[in-house]
């Protein structure tokens, strides 16, 4: 991961770049909370949550998509609590 950026591919085999905005430890499982990049005239208000499989310190380790409907909504909430606590930590 350089310069918090992330290359995926998608189902089409396109090379999409993300910023990685947060990485969290939520219920024993690594999140990657991630914003397309996109050119800064656009604005980007979508996040993408993907999880970690395998080992985060092994070359093994991939991300994947959160497949269980529910983790995934937790996972965002928990997200959306450190966003808030960040800003207000910020101001």
């Amino acid at each position: 991961m350089e310069n918090n950026i992330i290359i995926l591919e998608d189902e089409n085999g396109v090379e999409i770049e993300f910023e990685t905005i947060d990485v969290y430890e939520f219920e024993g499982k690594t999140f990657f909370a991630l914003a397309e990049c996109v050119p800064e005239e656009e604005v980007q208000d979508e996040i993408l949550i993907m999880m970690v499989e395998g080992d985060l310190d092994s070359e093994e380790a991939e991300l994947v998509m959160v497949e269980d409907e529910e983790l995934l909504k937790r996972a965002f909430d928990e997200f959306v609590k450190r966003d808030e606590e960040f800003a207000k930590s910020a101001e």
